[in-house]
């Protein structure tokens, strides 16, 4: 389970507090900005035993960017979460938006790429409140391993997550765990 776009000073511990409860642990992509306005939230998340990944600093399409504009967004936000981030540096591009240059970029700063196959849409309007956990479940279908996209900003998501772990464990036996490598 993953969680993109926090951490959020509201949303964020309500999400953390149901992983606690459900003995989970999740991998959140961190935007810098929200590094610096909420460091705290932050070191709670890595000292609950949750993976830290870059998810740039102002969530602009990398793919839309120069070279030098990209690694600026990583790395400030790497000075941010470094002390969080592991051996393996972990970047999700926000949106997915990757190409060559953002791939050689990343790859040059040390970073993997890491994406998801479910997106719950838990981001969309639409699908709120709850629609996008019967949206996630269905996308459980016929897969043996799923990294799951949600976002830690959402109140839908923070009043949700629980029920959603909830139907994910109903599917049959589950195991969660953490992006390797750290």
């Amino acid at each position: 389970m993953t969680f993109d776009d926090g951490p959020h000073p509201k949303h964020t511990d309500r999400v953390l507090k149901t992983l606690s409860d459900r003995q989970i642990n999740a991998t959140f992509f961190i935007i810098g900005e929200n590094a610096l306005a909420f460091p705290e939230i932050v070191y709670r998340i890595a000292a609950a035993g949750h993976r830290i990944g870059n998810h740039s600093y102002s969530h602009h399409d990398l793919t839309k960017l120069s070279a030098k504009e990209i690694e600026s967004q990583i790395m400030k936000t790497e000075k941010l979460i470094a002390l969080y981030l592991g051996k393996e540096k972990l970047l999700r591009p926000p949106y997915g938006a990757h190409n060559s240059l953002v791939e050689k970029v990343s790859k040059e700063l040390g970073y993997q790429l890491y994406f998801w196959n479910v997106d719950t849409l838990d981001w969309k309007e639409s699908h709120r409140p709850d629609g996008w956990v019967s949206h996630g479940l269905a996308q459980f279908n016929g897969r043996d391993n799923t990294i799951v996209l949600n976002h830690d900003i959402h109140e839908s998501t923070a009043d949700h997550l629980d029920l959603f772990i909830s139907e994910i464990l109903a599917l049959g036996p589950t195991r969660f765990e953490i992006v390797a490598g750290g």
